[in-house]
């Protein structure tokens, strides 16, 4: 770098702005008065009357009375499913975007046929009914509308009108509405090839500043510019060497600048590239041994499937997510002898390498419990006093829920340490959260007793059990997935095998989550008991 005196340097801010205040001063004219022309021509009525027109040749053509029956019982019939049909053609024929009906109310809307929707299942779907589309809605639904659409924009980038059209009963009161939601890409179109036209004419206006403007800065900014590339492309090939590299630029404003701190640049990159070639093999080294903690960890799983192919009294299922490469939950299953099933599930506290080596020594201890006859109580108070004794700060606990199940009579011992409330199903109903009193954690109090609790299963009787990363799982908008999503997904397939019990849950979690990062981990457990003889009634 040279030391001679700095010279007064002409701002390269300076010479930029004289020249773009030029160039986009025609720029600019000539596109605001475009775009402002074009807007004011192409947004006309002939837009409007299509979707008027369609939604009441559709609300002419349904009985009022048919309408108030289908929100009623919510069954259809072969009258449902001709104006489906007709919808369908009407929304076709009309090159519509969506064609519907529905009934509004104060804060809802009912939805009775959806022109994009099969075999009724639209019948019945509720969505939020408020804001200018309730406004304009309840205006044609009142008589007071003016002919005037709803226009709104969806997802930010296309433009959407809305018609409705009253539909009445014999009485000639309004029951519901008809809305036809119609394109409104005619008018961007318009607007694009519009706009297109005028850049077109703005660039041939331009030629002469900006060839001016060009020939101005050539010399002084892109000619500097084009050796500094050629330096930097010479420093990339030459990094493994002391090479120093020099772009030799004088142009006294901040081109030069930028050349003497690029020579500055080279040194210190060089150096920056020795201390991250050590930093990514430390990393590399890093992830690798996490790699073989993380199959550490699975293999203390049990991950064969169907677990016990020769045993027809149960079906059982599990998996663990976790939401670092290693995980705190974890879940067992194990015949304590020929006629006693014991099953597992727990979540450690915190995440990540301490967690799952808490969660290894606990499953090893509880199971060695168990294994060795201790009831569901008697092993988290020995396993609980454990874990203290060697228990390091800050303080880790475990919330465990475990049960003992008697395969030839369905009776069993349960145990609950500050667990996730358990999932039952009779054969003969839904899915419901069993509550009861919990007792706390283990490891956080020495000598704590344990409750447990009998419970009887009969044949076709479903159990799920789950860590808190699942009624926790969170979206975008931190809103928690909870039980009660839990168990609509549960009851809506409610004779599943346990393995597709774990996969509807999962993709119900999915599609709550959408992009949100999973903040915890996740682990479930699906049960059937099939009764003594194997024999369960599935009906």
């Amino acid at each position: 770098m040279s030391n001679a005196p700095k010279k007064k340097r002409r701002k390269l801010t300076t010479k930029a702005i004289l020249g773009l205040i030029f160039v986009l001063a025609f720029i600019v004219v000539f596109v605001c008065i475009g775009i402002t022309a074009r807007y004011i021509h192409d947004f006309d009525d002939s837009h409007y009357g299509t979707a008027f027109t369609l939604t009441h040749t559709a609300s002419e053509s349904i009985d009022g009375d048919k309408v108030l029956a289908y929100n009623e019982n919510r069954e259809t019939d072969d009258y449902y499913e001709q104006v489906q049909r007709f919808l369908k053609l009407l929304q076709s024929e009309g090159k519509l975007d969506r064609l519907y009906v529905f009934v509004p109310s104060e804060n809802e809307r009912v939805t009775i046929w959806d022109a994009d929707s099969d075999d009724g299942v639209a019948l019945g779907v509720r969505q939020p009914f408020e804001g200018e589309f309730k406004d304009s809605a309840m205006r044609s639904f009142s008589g007071k509308s003016e002919e005037i659409p709803h226009i709104n924009d969806h997802n930010g980038n296309r433009l959407v009108i809305t018609a409705f059209a009253p539909i009445c009963d014999k009485s000639g009161q309004p029951v519901a509405l008809v809305a036809a939601e119609f394109k409104g890409e005619s008018i961007i179109i318009k607007i694009v090839e519009f706009n297109l036209a005028t850049l077109g004419i703005v660039l041939i206006s331009s030629i002469i500043p900006i060839i001016i403007f060009f020939n101005k800065t050539k010399k002084g900014v892109l000619q500097p510019i084009k050796r500094l590339n050629s330096a930097a492309k010479q420093m990339v090939n030459d990094l493994e060497t002391e090479k120093a590299v020099s772009p030799d630029i004088h142009t006294n404003d901040e081109i030069e600048e930028l050349s003497d701190s690029f020579e500055q640049m080279n040194v210190e990159l060089r150096d920056y590239i020795r201390q991250l070639r050590l930093a990514t093999a430390e990393k590399e080294r890093i992830g690798a041994e996490l790699n073989m903690a993380k199959e550490i960890q699975a293999a203390q799983l049990p991950s064969d499937f169907p677990a016990f192919p020769d045993r027809k009294e149960f079906d059982i299922y599990a998996s663990m997510t976790p939401a670092k490469e290693v995980g705190g939950d974890f879940y067992d299953f194990f015949l304590v002898d020929d006629d006693h099933l014991a099953m597992v599930i727990a979540d450690v506290s915190g995440k990540g390498i301490p967690a799952s080596l808490f969660m290894m020594i606990s499953k090893i201890l509880l199971k060695n419990r168990l294994k060795a006859g201790d009831s569901p109580s008697a092993a988290l108070e020995r396993v609980n006093n454990q874990l203290i004794e060697n228990n390091i700060k800050p303080k880790q606990f475990v919330t465990v829920w475990m049960a003992v199940l008697e395969l030839s009579t369905g009776k069993g011992t349960a145990a609950n340490a500050g667990h996730e409330h358990p999932v039952l199903k009779r054969a003969d109903g839904s899915y419901e959260l069993v509550e009861y009193r919990h007792s706390p954690p283990v490891s956080l109090v020495k000598k704590m007793r344990f409750r447990e609790h009998d419970f009887e299963m009969h044949a076709g009787d479903r159990l799920f059990v789950y860590t808190d990363g699942v009624a926790e799982a969170m979206n975008l908008d931190r809103e928690l997935y909870g039980t009660e999503r839990l168990l609509t997904v549960l009851n809506s397939d409610p004779n599943a095998s346990p393995q597709q019990v774990l996969e509807n849950v999962t993709g119900g979690i999915n599609a709550f989550v959408g992009d949100a990062e999973q903040f915890d981990d996740i682990t479930m457990l699906s049960f059937v008991y099939n009764g003594s003889d194997g024999n369960a009634d599935q009906a």
